[in-house]
């Protein structure tokens, strides 16, 4: 053990957790890193000391609380002036605040009170608090019934978004465009999770302008540090979390931010969602008192907010953070290239020459034979379907990628990608992708007893070819894809490289020896990823069942 300081983090399967793990463990601090679901990315992480599996905090709170005690107390150093701090980081945040007196003889937390947490958790309460504190927000209303919905229509402005008072990551947020949506979208939520009076969705109004995100770390109340980014690009578009981000200059947002919390007293961190146009003022939208999604941008702008938390909780005074770098910009592996996908597949100019396309051919189709002008339709094909064109468009929304920090892989530490090898195979089990999931808003239910790995490799299944086929496929484009070949593909790559250093340089295929070398050098990648997709499906006979997230005390 280092000496310089001991931790446990919660929550190891999500980037934010990634981010503590290596800002501390970076500052020769020993990080041990607790989670309920196999494949932790943290647990791959070189700087992770030691890691530990708990029960589910969603479906056992109980249970969760007394494991975490007993880690706690064996992992307490013999030194008791060694820093020995906990950092919760997702909704395991509240019910720390509501059981801290467990805690509190053996370990330090910068937490803010369970009071403060139910004060803000809940969408409903925002609007009075900022109207209290002299902070511009949205209309929002609040009903206790669907009749008060219909009453209440003629009153309202569209789009609006219809919220759990309760989510995060996008879970439990739908935008309605008229009052028709509005109703369907209440009814689906109220409905869809048995929703009692009280725990009612609100009903917000939409304002013009961009999202951003404050994020905030308190003192007993005082405010030393604060940075803005945004998102440039979310998947999903609408609703979605943050794939792509910048830091920002927003002071209005941020001074608003401290104008509501510092009055509570607050400790720790706390994150708010504000939105603002070009001219107007910026609303307050919601406040998240944990952890954020966008953790690895603050830190990559030089507000290295895990190091700040650890140092506050160990009681150390700590000077306001004026430095920021405004030239960082990160970004989430997989659902950064999908929004960049998305925002490829939705190019407005692009949609219009398509459109375009399709009314010519219709024009085409019901023309006579006599008066059959091909021309426009021709000329409309090529529009569509340039191959320069396309390539120009692609090219100029990959520029957004260039000069990110991943969010996962860096050099110094690439095996925390590991980590996507469970949501991608319950992603396969479930045919569908969770963005939820990746985003770690989705709970598992408890692991059923595993497979022998020696029938996965002689008894495969076709789940386990298709997987193979598809890593093997993907990692290979990936190598050899320019915007890709010297960042994630370099890292795939190594299956490969292994596979040239066992055959050695592999000659002309034309001869019989350069054939069997190249069969070779695909055999061994191949059987490769073979038994990778068997070590990875064997986790569960099947796969667990994903389980919606209900209401908790978590919000976005």
């Amino acid at each position: 053990m280092s000496g310089k300081g001991r931790v446990i983090v919660t929550y190891g399967r999500s980037w934010q957790a990634l981010a503590i793990v290596r800002s501390l463990g970076r500052k020769g601090i020993d990080v041990i890193v607790g989670e309920e679901a196999p494949f932790a990315p943290c647990f791959f992480s070189r700087y992770c000391t030691s890691s530990f599996r708990h029960p589910s905090v969603t479906s056992d709170p109980e249970g969760f609380i007394d494991a975490l005690l007993e880690v706690v107390k064996e992992n307490k150093p013999e030194d008791p002036d060694e820093p020995y701090v906990l950092i919760p980081v997702h909704k395991e945040t509240w019910l720390l605040a509501q059981h801290r007196e467990r805690f509190d003889p053996h370990i330090k937390m910068a937490l803010t009170s369970f009071e403060n947490m139910q004060l803000v958790h809940d969408k409903g309460n925002i609007a009075r608090l900022a109207r209290e504190s002299d902070v511009t927000t949205p209309d929002t209303w609040h009903f206790s019934s669907v009749d008060e919905v219909y009453r209440a229509v003629p009153d309202m402005r569209f789009p609006a978004f219809v919220k759990m008072r309760e989510g995060a990551a996008g879970v439990g947020i739908a935008k309605v465009d008229d009052a028709e949506e509005l109703v369907a979208a209440y009814r689906r939520f109220v409905d869809g999770h048995e929703l009692e009076p009280e725990a009612y969705p609100i009903v917000q109004a939409g304002v013009p302008g961009d999202d951003y995100c404050v994020t905030t770390l308190f003192d007993h109340g005082t405010c030393v540090a604060k940075m803005t980014y945004r998102n440039i690009r979310a998947f999903p578009r609408e609703t979605g979390a943050g794939s792509l981000r910048e830091t920002v200059r927003l002071p209005e947002a941020e001074e608003a931010a401290v104008k509501l919390l510092s009055p509570l007293g607050w400790h720790g961190i706390a994150e708010l969602d504000f939105r603002k146009g070009e001219d107007g003022p910026a609303w307050l939208i919601e406040v998240n008192p944990r952890l954020f999604g966008g953790l690895p941008q603050a830190v990559a702008a030089n507000v290295d907010y895990p190091h700040l938390l650890f140092r506050i909780a160990a009681g150390e005074k700590v000077e306001p953070v004026s430095e920021v770098n405004y030239e960082a910009r990160t970004e989430s592996p997989i659902t950064g290239l999908l929004a960049t996908l998305d925002e490829i597949a939705r190019d407005p100019e692009r949609l219009e020459r398509l459109r375009r396309l399709r009314d010519e051919a219709r024009l085409l189709a019901h023309t006579d034979v006599l008066d059959l002008d091909t021309q426009p339709f021709f000329k409309a094909l090529v529009a569509a379907v340039n191959p320069a064109d396309i390539h120009q468009t692609i090219q100029e929304k990959l520029e957004a990628h260039q000069g990110t920090v991943d969010d996962v892989l860096q050099s110094d530490d690439p095996l925390p990608a590991l980590g996507f090898l469970y949501p991608i195979a319950l992603m396969l089990q479930h045919g569908k992708l969770s963005v939820a999931l990746i985003a770690g808003e989705e709970e598992v239910e408890e692991e059923a007893p595993r497979r022998r790995l020696r029938d996965m490799l002689f008894k495969p299944t076709w789940l386990v070819l298709v997987v193979t086929a598809l890593v093997f496929g993907a990692s290979t484009l990936l190598m050899h894809w320019g915007p890709t070949a010297d960042n994630l593909g370099f890292w795939l790559a190594w299956p490969h490289r292994l596979a040239e250093r066992l055959i050695g340089e592999i000659g002309n295929p034309a001869t019989l020896k350069g054939a069997l070398q190249t069969v070779g050098y695909y055999a061994l990648n191949f059987i490769f990823y073979y038994v990778v997709a068997a070590l990875l499906l064997r986790q569960t006979p099947p796969l667990p069942q994903l389980r919606k997230p209900k209401p908790d005390h978590g919000q976005s």
